[in-house]
């Protein structure tokens, strides 16, 4: 299978309020969709792009000059073939670049894109051909985007759909990180997990700190909780506390998660689908997982990364959960027409072949801010 033409378009919503992080805030609801074309079918991609405000331009770039070329007559009926020739061409030149992120964040969506196709081929959902069993039939989400406003609101319907847990935004300062702790679990209860994220906001003496106080909360874990996420820091951490920590959103390449998920300071690690590398890198972190670690794919983009991180979850017994932002977000509800929604906290898996779910072309065409072409085909 070759790839006949490869179609990127940026797309962007605006939200009704900024959404605060510990590190900055979002303005918009942002994505760059990826659509390769081949042999009468479309596999869809996505690549995260959420900061800096950008990284969009940025990520058309990758994809069109760094992506495109290496692909050009390239038999792509083999995901991890690909994968695995894309990243030894381009991770040395991202070391060089000081900017391997852009690069694994663009491979992740030409990744997800290939699974699908791939799985269409077969005329089978992606979690089938991830899985050397029978796939789930549905998986459990936590709900994440709460705080540090309308965390009442939030959690209220969190608990409507069912979810299982519900995660914090928090590094905001003791006094209001407590307000939203407090506001969460008085309205879960004890009806579900309650999980802090932090986004990399303390020091090792700070997030000791945080974990004292917040020790009534009965924090399932704690994540991203140190600034640079060294690994030696979270060692630290772990050992002085009694609380899990989480991370991966912001790893890199399967050595430098088999590091962390080997270093017994980690109880949850949490590759990005969109980000760190596709189905392909998530795929070879679970396969390498140590004992008593478990994976919680991060999701915090549009409606492709979810379908796909929903397929992955289906297909592999260590992932506990999904993760479903409860705010808005018309990048994820509009443009698949709300084929992901959670009843009674889990998630039913799409059937259909590859990732199961179909573009709604107004809707993509109503978010559209640029639409790009690039043919693949090698001239004779």
């Amino acid at each position: 299978m070759r790839i006949d033409r490869l179609r990127i378009t940026v797309l962007s919503a605006p939200v009704a309020e900024p959404i605060a992080m510990s590190f900055s805030q979002l303005g918009s609801r942002d994505m760059v969709l990826v659509e390769v074309l081949a042999d009468g079918l479309t596999g869809l991609g996505e690549s995260w792009v959420n900061y800096p405000s950008w990284a969009a331009k940025e990520r058309v770039a990758t994809i069109e000059e760094g992506i495109v070329p290496l692909l050009v007559d390239l038999d792509v009926s083999d995901p991890r073939a690909v994968h695995r020739h894309l990243r030894q061409r381009l991770t040395r030149l991202a070391r060089q670049w000081g900017a391997p992120g852009p690069i694994w964040q663009a491979i992740s969506a030409v990744d997800i894109a290939l699974w699908d196709l791939a799985a269409q081929a077969r005329g089978v959902p992606m979690a089938a051909l991830l899985s050397d069993t029978a796939p789930r039939f549905a998986v459990a989400a936590y709900a994440s985007g709460i705080g540090p406003s309308e965390v009442e609101r939030y959690c209220e319907a969190a608990m409507v759909a069912g979810f299982g847990g519900v995660k914090a935004r928090v590094g905001f300062g003791w006094e209001r990180d407590e307000k939203t702790l407090r506001t969460a679990r008085a309205v879960i209860g004890e009806r579900a997990e309650l999980f802090a994220d932090a986004n990399q906001a303390w020091s090792v003496a700070e997030a000791i700190d945080f974990a004292e106080r917040s020790a009534g909360y009965r924090l399932g874990w704690i994540e991203e909780p140190l600034a640079g996420n060294a690994l030696e820091d979270l060692r630290a951490l772990a050992d002085a506390i009694d609380t899990p920590l989480a991370c991966g959103e912001n790893l890199y390449g399967a050595a430098e998660f088999a590091r962390y998920t080997g270093s017994g300071a980690v109880g949850l690690i949490q590759p990005d689908l969109a980000k760190s590398g596709g189905v392909t890198l998530a795929g070879e972190v679970a396969a390498a997982l140590h004992a008593g670690v478990r994976l919680a794919p991060h999701c915090y983009g549009g409606a492709i990364v979810t379908a796909a991180s929903v397929q992955f979850a289906a297909a592999h017994d260590v992932v506990p959960y999904v993760e479903l932002d409860v705010r808005p977000n018309p990048l994820r509800d509009d443009i698949i027409g709300g084929a992901l929604a959670v009843v009674d906290g889990k998630i039913t898996v799409p059937t259909g072949p590859g990732l199961g779910v179909t573009l709604d072309e107004d809707a993509v065409a109503h978010y559209s801010v640029e639409r790009r072409e690039s043919g693949l085909r090698a001239v004779v």
